[in-house]
């Protein structure tokens, strides 16, 4: 047995061993920044929410610890009371329907439907919703999931979860002008399948990889916050759409996460649909970006 110690197989062996040790520690810092570890994503409290938004699929913070909610069901805006814990006003916009995202704008408030309808709330204060309808040139192809307020470029930001045509290979992001209520037809960003930041993932290359259900922009840092809902992520962008971070959420806390907003301090919230287990919020922190 000593001898084998001594022979070319042992060293041949031992070579090819150190070989892919070393490979494979260059390859993790070289992606250490692209997939960040769970445990780098720090939930401080949870709101376990009603039965009503159990389909919860947008949210948006409102002011005095509160939440604008809606969920893919009822054309509803919920107004969730964090310090009480219940929902402390109904606001009836529209029908019912698979809405996706809410975003406030000072006083008013816009919805997005997923075939890309978006819904402008006139004054989120009144009891009685004053509403327009504003279509765009988005089909339900392109399951529009997500909705933000864009202060910077004064518009909103629409996340779409898929390509909206197979031979696009990125989930796009546009956005909707807040002077001319139109829509710009070329995306302000595209999620490629292919980018850098996903290269050791799993769906690498694939639709799969990315798909978006929620988009925010922080309002300290300007930086823009993507979720993925499927296989729970979040893609943390530069304001100039340069990639920041990658994290992955625990399914265990983040079943299927549609939600995201911020304090005007940029607390950071997420919200999860139910399933066995009541929807809630996450308020959280990211203990290192």
């Amino acid at each position: 047995m000593k001898s084998y110690f001594k022979s070319i197989p042992f060293f041949i062996t031992l070579g090819i061993l150190l070989f892919v040790g070393v490979a494979s520690y260059l390859f993790a810092k070289k992606y250490a920044l692209a997939y960040k570890n769970p445990g780098e994503v720090k939930i401080l409290k949870t709101y376990n929410l009603p039965s009503v938004l159990q389909e919860i699929s947008g949210i948006s913070y409102l002011n005095n610890n509160k939440i604008a909610c809606v969920q893919d069901e009822n054309g509803i805006v919920f107004i969730y009371n964090l310090t009480d814990k219940k929902i402390s006003k109904e606001i009836k916009f529209a029908k019912n329907g698979d809405y996706e995202g809410i975003t406030l704008v000072g006083k008013k408030a816009y919805v997005v439907k997923s075939n890309g309808q978006l819904y402008e709330i006139e004054n989120i204060a009144d009891s009685v919703a004053k509403v327009k309808q504003y279509k765009t040139a988005l089909t339900s192809k392109y399951d529009v999931e997500g909705l933000c307020y864009d202060k910077a470029n004064h518009r909103l930001l629409l996340a779409c979860k898929e390509s909206g045509n197979k031979n696009n290979q990125y989930k796009p992001i546009f956005a909707f002008d807040l002077v001319t209520k139109k829509l710009q037809e070329t995306p302000v960003f595209k999620i490629t399948y292919t980018a850098n930041y996903f290269k050791n993932l799993k769906h690498f290359g694939k639709a799969k990889v990315f798909k978006p259900s929620a988009i925010g922009i922080h309002p300290v840092t300007k930086e823009v916050y993507i979720l993925d809902g499927v296989r729970p992520k979040l893609l943390i962008l530069s304001k100039a759409w340069e990639f920041k971070a990658l994290y992955h959420l625990d399914t265990d806390d983040f079943p299927q996460p549609e939600g995201i907003t911020f304090s005007p301090e940029g607390t950071l919230f997420i919200s999860n649909e139910g399933g066995w287990n009541p929807a809630n919020i996450h308020q959280m922190v990211l203990v290192s970006n």
